[in-house]
């Protein structure tokens, strides 16, 4: 005896792979948030270090200003312009090393926004790669629909014939 196709239900067969894309876009998704929120961060840091340095500068900028009037009014001894040098030494020391905590900022905000690129990219084909599965699935479901609906018919007719033999045979 051969069982209705409506009788018996067909799984998917590709449903193991449905939801393996659905797990790497949800992977993915999350990825994504974590970079975003890396390079939020990075952004954050740059910004801070770049703020100290320009602080930094414009109080240097102050101070050598003033220095500088003191000298002209012949304020400062022998000993304050061999302090002044040795300060100026120093500035000059912790300006480079402003110059270069912004840099290694700059660098790690981009390459955090890079990675962000990447795992948008990423997510995008993991979205596309679950939406071709989807596609297919719904083919195939409207397939199955179909064969229903045909295998039904088919049904109906063959009532219909046995019917109508058992009135005209009777």
């Amino acid at each position: 005896m051969r069982y209705h196709q409506s009788v018996v239900t067909r799984k998917y067969p590709l449903d193991p792979l449905k939801r393996v894309r659905a797990e790497k876009v949800d992977r993915k998704g999350r990825a994504l948030s974590q970079a975003v929120v890396k390079t939020e961060r990075a952004l954050g840091e740059l910004e801070q270090r770049e703020r100290a340095k320009r602080k930094f500068e414009e109080e240097l900028t102050t101070t050598e200003r003033a220095e500088r009037d003191r000298l002209e009014k012949g304020e400062l001894t022998a000993a304050d312009l061999a302090r002044g040098a040795a300060w100026g030494i120093a500035a000059d020391i912790e300006k480079k090393g402003y110059e270069r905590a912004t840099q290694e900022a700059r660098a790690s905000y981009t390459h955090a926004r890079a990675e962000a690129d990447n795992e948008r990219t990423g997510l995008s084909m993991a979205r596309a790669e679950a939406k071709v599965v989807e596609k297919h699935h719904e083919a195939w479901q409207n397939a199955r629909r179909a064969d229903v609906i045909a295998d039904d018919e088919e049904s109906a007719e063959e009532a219909h014939l046995a019917a109508s033999k058992s009135r005209g045979g009777s």
